[in-house]
Parts: structure tokens; sequence; C-alpha cells
């Protein structure tokens, strides 16, 4: 009876500090968004196989400054591109305002052609002077090569009311990601690291492993 008493009362010791511990960690990004004005995300996508013909998987990821509506969004395609006009392959970066398209870049033409293939990118997004900057950095795959803004893939900006970054969330960049077209073709969709910057200083850390559900 003792020993079955001992065991809850460290179960509950423990069961506390960790919470503790994720609050004041929760906490800790919370007033390192605030403070920032750059947010870097670190991406991972597994593609198991390809279909040439039907241009799959079509994959997006997502970015805002805000977990709402209140303001402009950027939409990151692989492996096709969706204006002027539909286009198989390549890449392209989108500025969304409510239904409106505010912009685009694109770069590339080539589809994803290789079985098991991890493709990993960086996406950055600067706020500063009543705007946001989004750019693709770092960008790696088999099918694509390199890519991103050194390699020809320009970055997007937009005007914001939005004064700091005390309303972004990786939350909402997971609620908004995923393949729209031919998801079983996806091992998985990983936001893998998030950082945060007060210009070259880093803030903080975000380290836990978001996974997009694709199949919501």
């Amino acid at each position: 009876m003792r020993i079955g008493l001992f065991r809850m009362f460290i179960f509950l010791i423990t069961a506390a500090m960790f919470q503790s511990t994720h609050a004041a960690a929760q906490t800790s990004l919370a007033v390192a968004a605030a403070t920032a004005n750059r947010i870097e995300e670190d991406w991972s996508v597994v593609v198991s196989s390809y279909d040439t013909d039907g241009v799959g998987p079509q994959i997006t990821t997502s970015m805002s400054p805000v977990s709402d509506n209140s303001t402009p969004f950027v939409a990151f395609d692989l492996n096709y591109r969706e204006y002027p006009d539909f286009i198989a392959g390549g890449m392209q970066t989108q500025v969304w305002s409510g239904a409106n398209l505010a912009g685009y870049a694109t770069q590339g033409t080539s589809q994803l052609q290789n079985n098991n293939e991890t493709i990993t990118w960086t996406q950055r997004m600067t706020l500063g002077s009543g705007s946001v900057t989004y750019l693709v950095l770092n960008g790696s795959s088999q099918s694509f090569g390199q890519f991103g803004q050194t390699y020809g893939l320009s970055p997007v900006s937009f005007p914001t009311s939005v004064t700091s970054f005390a309303g972004y969330s990786p939350a909402t960049s997971i609620k908004n990601s995923g393949a729209s077209w031919e998801s079983n073709l996806v091992t998985s969709m990983t936001l893998t690291q998030v950082r945060y910057y007060s210009g070259s200083t880093l803030l903080a850390t975000d380290s836990t492993q978001y996974s997009v559900n694709l199949n919501p």
C-alpha cells in the first residue's frame, strides 16, 4: 500500500513538473514572438511516389503573421503553379488578401520524379516598416534540385497593419498546409523547427515536430 502511494506521489510530482516546464516554454515562445521581427520555419516533406500524368502530389504550405484572417498570408505551392494559369511542375509563392490574389512569384518547371523523396526548405517571414516580406531559403530535393531566393524564387511582400508577431502561431501554419491533390502519395509533412529573431539575434527556438494531418 505504501509503495502504491509512493508511486502515485512520484507520478503527480512528475506530471506537475512537466506541465510547469511546458507552460514556461510556451510563455517563453510567446514573449519571443511578440519581440521578434523575423520568424523562420523549417519544413520537411517525404513523398512516397509520384504521378507525372496526374501532376501529383500537389503540396502547399501556408504562413501568416497572425492566427486569423485580419491580414494577408502567403501560400507556397510545390510541384505545380496555379497562376496566371495552372501549369504542372515547379513552385510558386502567392500572397492572398482574403479571397484575392495580391501577388506571386514562380520558379522552375520540374515535376516530382523520384520515389521516397525528401524535400526540405526554410520559409522566412520578416516584419518591418508596415510590410511583411516572405521568402524561401535553402530548398533542396532530388527532383527540384536547389531552390529558393538564391536560386531564382523571388521574395514576395505585402502591406500590413500588424506591428508584431504576437499573433503568429505554428499551429496556424500546420492547419492551413497539406497536400491538396493525391495526398496518398505523401508520407509526411512536418514543420521541424521554428526560430524567432530580433534582427540577427536568435531569441528562441521551438524544436517541436509539428505534423500536418494529410487525411483531415
